[in-house]
């Protein structure tokens, strides 16, 4: 097993990425340094192939997320225990950051990453500011000691790229309403509409984590993915990190299903002028297909009420925070009486006055 930790050159105290700085910082000294000035310096990891699609189905191993594994630490020797698709944990007893990099099984490492920009601070604003003005969320559902248990999350992620080529036919009508004499006369004019080309997609993202929620997941975007860097394990140091357990064959058709609606609004935004417009039919394929294997920073906060899950993410990139807020039912009861007395009281008002 190769576990990668990052010692302080100055004080040999554990190094964690900094999503403010950018660089791998020390707690105990104040050091910063660059990430690839770690990575010259031999901090880390083994030479791999970068992820290509061609080269995942001939090295898939079936069973390689089947099993707990566990890890040695290097600092403390402490055995730390992970799930099969765990790249970056911390050390249980002496909290020390440890990459594991045989998470990335059979050579099969990220095309790209895109680090955190949100540190843990602005996160906990963020959130804040999520609940603010919601006066019928319950008072402790997000308390700052659930906050504070808020781990950082690399998720993996395909971006596909393709092009979309064909047709589509529109059912369309044109309503026109007009006085002749005394009546009201309504005359429909009935259109079949043809639109045909192509169209280029970059950068479709589909999440390859199958414990995340993908509607969750779809809705943290956008991603500005220019920020996209070159994989580098020291971007883990301080984070989680997943594994994809769901291959490209199977994310390819919900990134098929967005390029096609893609296109279809964009047909149809072209058809202006008209009442009403349907689609009637659509040929449309799909050409030259590829993708690259990138980890995109998120927060996850989970958090239980009312005998229900809720999931929370925020983009780690632009700080975006989706999820679905409980109701306190004891709230919004004090919420509806207090209306419907203020209600009462000003009815009661207006009566003594008349």
């Amino acid at each position: 097993m190769d576990n990668t930790f990052y010692k302080c050159p100055a004080c040999g105290s554990a190094l964690q990425y900094s999503a403010s700085s950018g660089k791998l910082a020390c707690a105990s000294c104040g050091n910063t340094y660059d990430v690839s000035e770690m990575e010259a310096k031999g901090a880390g990891q083994a030479t791999r192939t970068a992820f290509d699609w061609g080269d995942y189905k001939a090295a898939l191993k079936p069973n390689a997320n089947a099993n707990a594994k566990v890890y040695i630490c290097k600092s403390c020797g402490a055995e730390i225990l992970t799930d099969g698709t765990t790249a970056a944990t911390h050390c249980p007893y002496c909290d020390s950051e440890v990459v594991i990099n045989d998470a990335f099984d059979g050579g099969l490492t990220p095309n790209g990453v895109i680090p955190f920009k949100i540190t843990k601070e602005r996160m906990k604003e963020i959130v804040d500011s999520f609940g603010k003005g919601k006066k019928l969320l319950p008072r402790d559902f997000l308390t700052d000691r659930r906050v504070r248990e808020v781990q950082g999350i690399y998720v993996p992620f395909w971006l596909f790229d393709g092009t979309v080529d064909g047709s589509i036919a529109f059912d369309a009508e044109k309503v026109k309403r007009f006085d002749d004499g005394n009546d009201r006369v309504e005359q429909t004019s009935y259109y079949r509409l043809m639109r045909e080309g192509q169209l280029s997609f970059a950068n479709v993202p589909v999440d390859g984590a199958a414990k995340m929620d993908d509607e969750l997941m779809e809705s943290l975007g956008p991603y500005n993915f220019d920020e996209v860097l070159e994989f580098q394990t020291a971007y883990l140091s301080g984070y989680l990190a997943d594994r994809f357990d769901q291959d490209p064959d199977n994310a390819i058709g919900r990134a098929e299903e967005l390029m096609m609606q893609s296109t279809t609004d964009t047909f149809r935004g072209t058809a202006s002028g008209y009442t009403n417009v349907k689609k009637a039919s659509e040929d449309l394929r799909l050409l030259n297909p590829s993708v690259r294997y990138v980890l995109l920073p998120v927060y996850i906060i989970n958090c239980r009420y009312g005998g229900k899950d809720y999931r929370y993410a925020i983009n780690g990139q632009t700080g975006k925070m989706v999820g679905e807020l409980p109701v306190s039912k004891q709230r919004k009861r004090a919420y509806f009486f207090g209306i419907l007395g203020a209600v009462t009281v000003i009815l009661g008002t207006l009566l003594c006055l008349l």
